[in-house]
């Protein structure tokens, strides 16, 4: 014979639908995040050597670039929309160097240099 059981106040059964509810909206809401957080921080620049850039640079074919001082960091952007990115040494003054070779070479939409605030 089967037993019958007795069934769960209703009141439970909205508690516990909106608790699971309630954990799936947030665990999508952080994944959405989080997805979001990735794609942002993309970096479509491919990294490459300093003479690389150099020749790049001294071509002409720079449309433009930009000088990071903090990270002693170069990124161009060639004529056929290329993002390259590279480092230059501690040894040096590399990052005038790099100005000075910009300032003969005048890319077409110019060149930046980003120096920390103290």
């Amino acid at each position: 014979m089967i037993e019958k059981q007795p069934a769960i106040p209703h009141r439970y059964q909205k508690k516990a639908s909106r608790f699971r509810t309630f954990i799936v909206c947030s665990v999508t809401a952080g994944l959405v995040l989080i997805g979001g957080l990735f794609l942002l921080n993309y970096d479509d620049s491919q990294q490459t050597d300093m003479p690389t850039v150099l020749n790049q640079i001294r071509s002409g074919n720079v449309s433009t670039a930009t000088l990071i001082n903090a990270e002693r960091r170069i990124e161009i952007t060639t004529m056929d929309k290329k993002h390259f990115h590279s480092y230059w040494s501690k040894v040096g003054d590399q990052g005038s160097e790099l100005a000075d070779e910009l300032n003969k070479a005048m890319p077409p939409d110019g060149y930046t240099v980003v120096v920390p605030k103290r």
